[in-house]
C-alpha cells in the first residue's frame, strides 16, 4: 500500500488482492496481468521520457492548478481562439513535444531534428542519468516486488510475468505475530494454477486449452448463453496469447509517431533573445500550426485502429458485453470526445533555439495576443532552471518556476506556482542514492517521504525510510519496492482439484474438507481468539 501524492487517498499495491479460494482464481490471474501491462507500459513511458524527452519528466507541467488561475482580467480573448482551448492544448502540447523530440532521436530526418536538443534537456541531472540506461521495454520480462514490515505485520508481495511464454504469476505472504498466509496464483498459455496452504494443500487448476469442461463452470456460463469456449479465449486474450494486445500497442505508438512528425516546425525568420545559464542568447523561432481540426484528425485516426482491432475480436468483444452487460459502442465514445473538438479554433507551438540550445517553447493563440512560454534556463543540465510564463498582449505574468541547484554530489529541485498553491521539492544524491521529496498546497505539506535508491542495470529499488501524507505518518519499519527485468516466476503446488471439472458434489466436499481444515488449525483459532473476531471465531 502507498498513498498517492496528489490527494493523500491509500493505494492498493499489485497483489494485495490475491485470494485463495477457487471461485476467483481466474479473475485473480487476469487482474495481475492487467496490473502488469499497466506497470510495464507506465516503466516504458517514463523510459522513453528520460532517453528522449526528458521535458516529459516534470508532471507538475500538466498538472498544475496554477493554469487555470490566471487573473480575471486576462482570461477574456477578444478574437481568436478561446484560452480554455489554449489551456487544453497546452496540456497535450507537451505529450506532442515530447513524442516529436524521441521520434526525432529515433532518426525521422531533418524535418524535425531541430528538436533533437529536447533529448539532452535533462542531461547532467543526477537522478535522471542513473535511470536512463534501465533497459524496461513494454511487455518484457519484468518483476514487481514489495516488501513491508510494520507493527507486528510482514508482508510479501510479487508479481512476475515472462514475456516469451506469457507467463505470470502474483505471490503474496503475510505474517502477523508469527502467524503466516501465503497464497500464490499462476497462468500460462495452457492453464491457471492457484493455492493457500491455509485452507489444505490444495492446486486448483483450470485448463482453458481445451473446451471439455462439464462441471459448475459450464453450468453458470450455460445460464448466461455462454460456452466455455468463450470462456476460455477471453482468458487467452487476456493473457495476450497470440499477442494481439502487444501488436495493438505497437500499431498505436506507430500511428501516434506519425501523427507528431506530421507537425510542420519551419523557419519563419523571427529572432528572440533568451537568457540561459545567465547569457543573453539570440535564437531562431520554428512554428507549426496546431488546431481542434488536427487534433480532431488524429483521434479519427487512432478510432479507425480501435475499431480495427475491436472487430479482430469481435466474438470476444461479444463475449465481454454478455459477462459484464455493458455495451462497447467505440464510435459512441469517440463521437463524445470529438463533438468537444468540432470548431476550427487553431494556435501555434513555436520552438526558439540557437544551434544545439532550446531556450524556449510557446504556444500561441491564432490573434498571437496570448500565449503560454516555457522558457529553459539552463544551469549544470539545461531544464534545471525553468519559468513558465502568460502573456497578455504584452503583459507577462510567472505562472510557475523551477528553480535547481548542484552541490557535490547532491541536486535540489524546487517548484513553485507563482500564487503559492503548489509547492514540490526533492533531492538526490548520486553518490548514497539518498532520496528526499516533499509536496505542498496553499502552504499546507500533502506528502514527503525520505528514501534510498539503488539503480542498476537490470533493477531499480526504493527502500523507503520515512512516508507521510497530509501529516500523517506511516508507521513502518520497512517498506522497499524493487522493479527487475528479469521474470521471477513462482509456480504453485499441491494435490490439484480440477475447476473445470468439478461439479457441486465436488465442491460440497471441498467447502466441507477446507472448514475442517481450518477449524484444525489451533494456531488460527488462537489467533482470531487473540485479536478478539468473535463472528469469525465461532464461525469456524
Amino acid at each position: 500500500m502507498h498513498f498517492d501524492p496528489n490527494t493523500g487517498e491509500k493505494i492498493m499495491d499489485p497483489g494485495d488482492e490475491v485470494q485463495a479460494t477457487a471461485e476467483n482464481t481466474a479473475n485473480q490471474a487476469q487482474e495481475a496481468a492487467s496490473q502488469a501491462a499497466e506497470q510495464v507500459q507506465a516503466d516504458a513511458a517514463q523510459q522513453a521520457a528520460q532517453n528522449a524527452a526528458q521535458f516529459q519528466q516534470a508532471p507538475q507541467f500538466q498538472q498544475a492548478p496554477q493554469f487555470q488561475q490566471v487573473p480575471s482580467d486576462s482570461n477574456s480573448v477578444k478574437k481568436g481562439m478561446p484560452i480554455g482551448v489554449v489551456i487544453g492544448i497546452v496540456a497535450a502540447v507537451f505529450v506532442v513535444i515530447g513524442a516529436i523530440a524521441f521520434f526525432a532521436f529515433k532518426g525521422l530526418g531533418a524535418k524535425v531534428s531541430l528538436l533533437n536538443t529536447l533529448t539532452h534537456a535533462y542531461d547532467g541531472e543526477f537522478l535522471s542519468d542513473a535511470t536512463r540506461d534501465i533497459a524496461y521495454k513494454p511487455f518484457n520480462d519484468i518483476t514487481i516486488k514489495y516488501e513491508i514490515e510494520m507493527d507486528d505485520v510482514e508482508a510479501v508481495m510479487s508479481f512476475a510475468s515472462e514475456h516469451s511464454s506469457h507467463t505470470r504469476s502474483v505471490y503474496a505472504e503475510v505474517t502477523y505475530d508469527g502467524f503466516t498466509v501465503d497464497a500464490t496464483a499462476y497462468i500460462d498459455e495452457k492453464q491457471i494454477l492457484a493455492s493457500c496452504p491455509l485452507i489444505g494443500d490444495y492446486l486448483f487448476t483450470y485448463d482453458y486449452s481445451t473446451d471439455k469442461h462439464d462441471g459448475v463452470i459450464a453450468d453458470a456460463l450455460d445460464a448466461m448463453d455462454l460456452e466455455v469456449a468463450d470462456l476460455n479465449a477471453m482468458i487467452a486474450f487476456l493473457n495476450d496469447n497470440s499477442g494481439s494486445i502487444e501488436k495493438f500497442y505497437g500499431k498505436s505508438v506507430a500511428y501516434f509517431t506519425e501523427c507528431a512528425a506530421s507537425l510542420d516546425f519551419k523557419k519563419t525568420g523571427n529572432k528572440e533573445t533568451f537568457t540561459v545559464n545567465g547569457d543573453k542568447v539570440d535564437c531562431k523561432e520554428y512554428r507549426a500550426a496546431f488546431s481542434e481540426e488536427t487534433l480532431a484528425g488524429w483521434i479519427g485516426g487512432y478510432q479507425e485502429i480501435v475499431e480495427e482491432f475491436a472487430n479482430n475480436n469481435s466474438d470476444l468483444v461479444e463475449t465481454f458485453e454478455e459477462l459484464t452487460g455493458e455495451d462497447l459502442d467505440i464510435e459512441d465514445a469517440f463521437d463524445t470526445i470529438l463533438d468537444e473538438l468540432d470548431g476550427d479554433e487553431e494556435a501555434y507551438i513555436s520552438i526558439f533555439t540557437k544551434g544545439n540550445t532550446t531556450a524556449a517553447i510557446r504556444i500561441t493563440n491564432s490573434d498571437e495576443d496570448q500565449y503560454y512560454e516555457i522558457q529553459l534556463k539552463g544551469g549544470d543540465y539545461l531544464a534545471q532552471n525553468v519559468e513558465i510564463v502568460f502573456n497578455d498582449d504584452g503583459d507577462e505574468e510567472t505562472i510557475l518556476t523551477i528553480s535547481g541547484k548542484t552541490k557535490g554530489d547532491v541536486q535540489t529541485t524546487t517548484m513553485e506556482a507563482e500564487d503559492g498553491s503548489f509547492t514540490f521539492e526533492y533531492s538526490y544524491n548520486k553518490k548514497t542514492g539518498a532520496l528526499e521529496m516533499t509536496m505542498e498546497q496553499y502552504g499546507r505539506e500533502v506528502y514527503s517521504c525520505e528514501a534510498t535508491i539503488t539503480i542498476d542495470k537490470n533493477s531499480y529499488t526504493v527502500e523507503f525510510e520515512n512516508l507521510s501524507s497530509y501529516g500523517y505518518d506511516l508507521d513502518f519499519d520497512k517498506y522497499i519496492i524493487t522493479i527487475s527485468t528479469k521474470a521471477e516466476i513462482v509456480k504453485p503446488k499441491g494435490e490439484e482439484f480440477d475447476l473445470g471439472a468439478a461439479d457441486e458434489d465436488d465442491f460440497e466436499d471441498l467447502a466441507e474438507e477446507v472448514m475442517d481444515e481450518l477449524m484444525d488449525n489451533d494456531e488460527l483459532m488462537e489467533l482470531l481468539e487473540e485479536l478478539d473476531l468473535d463472528s469469525l471465531y465461532y464461525m469456524f
